[in-house]
């Protein structure tokens, strides 16, 4: 780490006039290193980059901006300081708790996850743009330079990936701010509001990636995905669910490179070729479902 907390603290205008001061070290970062400040009966997040970052396509700059559009939406934490030389950002601490796999699927919390997502989805543009297909060449490329332990079949599930996005292509793509990773711990429940943090891939998107990345990640049914879209659009969409399912599957692959990637990145990497086989494993599995040419057809239709 190139920076400890005393000296991210000491970079902060203010907290040395402080007449109180505690840390409280926060699980939970991947390639970063959190903390909780309490200074002065106010409470922050002080959270520290990891370096070579950049190897999993972040840019912090175009985070914080993103972070700061959604602050204004009201959906992320307030942005107090950032200093990117040193891969500090500080927010305000938001009270609640990061949701579980089986919460996400719960109908009230989904219901409130959307709300927050179509806030920021209709809010002010992001900076930047994402795009999965082109996160995973890019981490596929890493992936291989740094001779990761990629599967024997990973060429035939790329080839998979390329004929989704050729599919995707020739339907309609709404374009909006999208956060593009939302997993549990970067959803904060307090069982009125989620706040989301972490805006690392943000970027102007698909939204119905937002909505498949968090379908991925709660592990819905095939009935907790049309209620996702339901309460996303107050229906099912025609190609919804087709555009969903694929997506998944995009999702699948892109988190397992990142694992690949981040193995080159992150001290404590001691899961992730495991974590890596699980996406892997349903990545391989679902572009080998019998259905995978009807949802390729009717994605492409939008029918």
């Amino acid at each position: 780490m190139s920076t400890t907390i005393e000296q991210a603290i000491a970079r902060i205008p203010s907290w040395g006039r402080a007449s109180s001061l505690t840390v409280t070290p926060l699980s939970g970062g991947i390639t970063n290193f959190n903390y909780r400040v309490d200074v002065d009966g106010e409470a922050f997040v002080v959270r520290i980059a990891a370096r070579d970052a950049e190897l999993l396509g972040i840019d912090r700059q175009r985070e914080y901006r993103c972070a700061l559009a959604a602050s204004r939406a009201g959906v992320a934490p307030e942005v107090v300081h950032f200093l990117p030389d040193e891969g500090i950002m500080v927010t305000r601490f938001v009270p609640g708790r990061p949701l579980s796999r089986a919460e996400m699927a719960q109908p009230d919390v989904m219901g409130r996850v959307v709300q927050s997502m179509r806030r920021y989805h209709s809010g002010a543009a992001f900076e930047g743009s994402f795009s999965p297909f082109k996160t995973i060449e890019e981490y596929l490329g890493v992936a291989r330079l740094k001779g990761a332990p990629l599967p024997h079949d990973i060429d035939r599930m790329h080839t998979g990936i390329r004929e989704i996005e050729a599919a995707l292509r020739r339907a309609q793509t709404t374009i909006r701010p999208c956060h593009n990773d939302l997993w549990g711990p970067n959803l904060i429940d307090d069982g009125g509001q989620v706040r989301i943090v972490d805006w690392e891939y943000a970027g102007m998107g698909d939204i119905y990636f937002d909505l498949a990345n968090y379908a991925m990640h709660c592990e819905a049914s095939d009935v907790q995905a049309e209620a996702l879209l339901r309460t996303y659009f107050g229906e099912v969409p025609d190609s919804g669910l087709a555009r969903v399912r694929l997506l998944r599957i995009v999702a699948d692959l892109r988190d397992a490179l990142w694992y690949m990637v981040g193995l080159h990145v992150v001290s404590d990497t001691t899961d992730f070729v495991r974590y890596a086989a699980t996406h892997f494993k349903r990545c391989r599995q679902a572009i080998s479902d019998s259905r995978l040419s009807l949802w390729l057809d009717a994605a492409a239709r939008g029918a």
